[in-house]
């Protein structure tokens, strides 16, 4: 188990995949989650999970310190060995959005993901009308890299997917940085 200011990041037990369905299946939060059409998910989708969480690197709940509240999940995903990267995605209950909660977990994640994990790099893709999000990936550090124009059908208009990452080279001077030294 890690800690954040205000949150416990655990390991993934049975008990949440009921918990992982319903955050899924609020359509504010798959709509920014998935590229595919938002439509309520089942027993399908929990095995999907299943299967899908064994293979990460990483999958954690989120839950916060003081009160124990479910508040969502961190993961890395979709690991490539041989140069050494790796996808970040996360999921928070729409009760927890703007309480700093994704910018706690997302920073530790990184500096976990190359401190311990010696990655060399760390992406991730965001719809163009996620701007808070996009905001907070740029505070930690994260670099557009690209955008796959007009990508994803949402909302009855098409949107970009601006894909982002953060290298190892560039976390280690932002450490630096706010390290004073």
């Amino acid at each position: 188990m890690f800690e954040t200011t205000d949150l416990r990041l655990r390991s993934l037990q049975n008990t949440d995949f009921e918990k992982l369905v319903d955050l899924w299946n609020d359509v504010r939060v798959q709509q920014m989650l998935s590229h595919d059409y938002v439509v309520p998910v089942g027993a399908k989708f929990e095995e999907m999970l299943r299967t899908s969480s064994k293979d990460a690197l990483m999958f954690c709940i989120m839950e916060t310190k003081d009160t124990h509240d479910w508040v969502g999940f961190i993961c890395l995903f979709e690991a490539e060995t041989k140069n050494r990267s790796t996808k970040i995605g996360l999921g928070l209950l729409p009760e927890f959005w703007g309480r700093g909660y994704a910018k706690q977990a997302f920073t530790f994640l990184v500096d976990y993901a190359f401190r311990e994990h010696g990655l060399h790099r760390v992406t991730l893709t965001v719809l163009e009308s996620n701007t808070v999000a996009r905001g907070l990936y740029n505070k930690i550090g994260f670099v557009e890299e690209g955008v796959d124009r007009k990508a994803n059908w949402a909302d009855g208009r098409w949107q970009d997917l601006i894909r982002m990452a953060i290298l190892e080279e560039e976390w280690a001077a932002l450490k630096q940085a706010t390290s004073g030294v």
